[in-house]
């Protein structure tokens, strides 16, 4: 198939790109004017931004299809920079997509448009909810732009994407265990919601072939995550870190995270902990996958090997700066 890749240079883009070159399927990636192509290995790169419909306008002729990646990464971002790429961008793809004639959509959500919904199953049928977050309320607001078209589309929802590449996740976990002020929320006991970028993208793969998901949306996340309290000594044993020191209460978390939330208004720097993090953390959500593995999605990355993949590679680029 001849594929058109949105968020192509991004962390899943690149995996992306790659997955379905590999699978023999001709990618053109849509690159934002100043971004570089070089180690993309798309069969053509074309420029444009999602934010700007001209800029789109022509890109799509004679392809079958699109897979839609770009968007505001991660929380923290404020609302109008979320509604202009989420709601927005998706809405000018969706439009150029309509007028070049291409049926099939592939679209990536996230499984934060379930809302805040701990301790009972989730499947793709539960109804989104808005909590009042940028991220996820727009998130919700992309997927209704593209329930408005008629296409042939997929919609998958994956639970936090990490591997090489990822300055999100364990960046952040490393930051605060280097700090020695990593703290455990509760009692760890929740199980952690990870998805390897390697899996998202042959769940893409597998998934743009198939005329079975046409119309639906999938849950993506590992089987078999470890619980905080065994993610946090695994990164900080294989890391070379001590282990957090002790625990957290989640009221008392959430007290913590909603006090440099405030100050971070002042400061103009990211707060190191969030009120949305202390949710995630510290409550378990149960997010099911059956349909996924229905279609035939089988993750194949272990939990243990990804992480230690992404800890060496860190390692690797310490050593590397450090002779620069």
């Amino acid at each position: 198939m001849r594929i058109f890749v949105t968020g192509a240079t991004g962390f899943l883009g690149s995996a992306v790109v790659s997955r379905l070159e590999e699978e023999g399927h001709e990618v053109t990636a849509l690159l934002l004017p100043h971004e570089s192509a070089k180690g993309l290995g798309a069969t053509a790169v074309v420029r444009g931004d999602i934010t700007e419909p001209e800029s789109l306008r022509g890109l799509m002729e004679g392809l079958d299809a699109v897979v839609h990646l770009a968007g505001a990464v991660g929380y923290g971002q404020e609302w109008s920079v979320c509604r202009k790429l989420n709601v927005e961008g998706t809405r000018n793809v969706a439009e150029e997509a309509k007028r070049a004639g291409v049926r099939r959509f592939l679209h990536m959500s996230s499984v934060c448009v379930y809302g805040r919904v701990p301790e009972r199953p989730i499947p793709e049928s539960s109804p989104m909810r808005l909590t009042g977050d940028p991220y996820g309320d727009t998130k919700i607001g992309a997927e209704r732009v593209l329930a408005e078209y008629d296409f042939d589309a997929t919609v998958f929802r994956p639970t936090v994407v990490y591997g090489p590449g990822d300055v999100r996740f364990l960046p952040k976990i490393l930051e605060n265990l280097a700090s020695g002020k990593a703290r455990v929320i509760g009692e760890g006991k929740n199980s952690v919601d990870l998805v390897h970028v390697k899996d998202v993208a042959a769940f893409v793969s597998l998934a743009v072939a198939k005329k079975e998901s046409i119309g639906q949306a999938y849950n993506l996340n590992n089987p078999d995550n470890p619980t905080w309290k065994e993610l946090l000594r695994f990164v900080a044993d294989e890391g070379g870190y001590s282990r957090p020191a002790g625990k957290i209460s989640y009221p008392v978390a959430m007290a913590v995270a909603g006090t440099m939330e405030f100050f971070s208004w002042f400061t103009c720097r990211p707060p190191r902990l969030t009120r949305y993090a202390v949710r995630v953390v510290g409550r378990q959500y149960r997010y099911e996958t059956d349909r996924a593995r229905a279609l035939g999605f089988r993750p194949s990355v272990t939990v243990e090997d990804g992480l230690r993949a992404c800890l060496e590679g860190v390692a690797d680029q310490s050593r590397i700066s450090s002779r620069t």
